[in-house]
């Protein structure tokens, strides 16, 4: 058995939680607006300048994301617009596997959510932005100050480079992000 790993194809094959598979659900991966915030000097989603586009569930710093940013990277921030959801009963969720580390989300503007932990999955009820005629923005700012010590890294580095036993690190959307009609 050969497990792909390289490519974008490698993770969207699927309800991500196949025990929990469920009807009416969307895959959010591949194709994200992006923005490197190194400085983490945006606040809202209106302060960003998107320059460019990622491959979720790839985190900036590898290849298969088609960013490969491998400086420092403080904060980065995600957009992607979602088709309408048709109509039904129930909530519609939008789910993260994990971001690294501090995550917050708006939708259309809003703030919804936020998240420290970037190991853990999250999510968020976004029913009330999700219509039959209209789709919404999601838009997440991934905070992961790579010098910042106190936080828990695994083994990621801090240094420019790995080193030791340390493996590089890890920013933002690393995890598969869905969304679903829940009862």
């Amino acid at each position: 058995m050969s497990i792909e790993t390289s490519s974008p194809t490698a993770t969207d094959r699927g309800y991500p939680r196949p025990q929990l598979q469920r009807d009416g659900w969307r895959l959010l991966n591949g194709s994200w607006d992006f923005a490197a915030d190194p400085a983490s000097i945006c606040r809202a989603p209106s302060e960003v300048h998107w320059s460019g586009t990622i491959e979720v569930p790839f985190a900036p710093e590898t290849v298969a994301s088609g960013v490969h940013h491998t400086a420092y990277l403080a904060c980065c921030w995600y957009r992607r617009v979602l088709d309408p959801w048709p109509p039904g009963d129930g909530a519609v969720i939008l789910h993260f596997g994990a971001v690294d580390y501090r995550a917050t989300v708006w939708i259309d503007d809003v703030l919804v959510t936020t998240h420290d932990g970037g190991y853990t999955p999250f999510h968020c009820d976004i029913t009330g932005y999700m219509s039959a005629d209209r789709g919404c923005t999601v838009v997440v700012r991934a905070e992961d100050d790579p010098l910042d010590l106190a936080k828990p890294r695994g083994k990621q580095d801090w240094l420019p480079e790995p080193h030791s036993i340390w493996y590089p690190r890890t920013t933002g959307i690393w995890q598969t992000v869905w969304i679903e009609r829940l009862p």
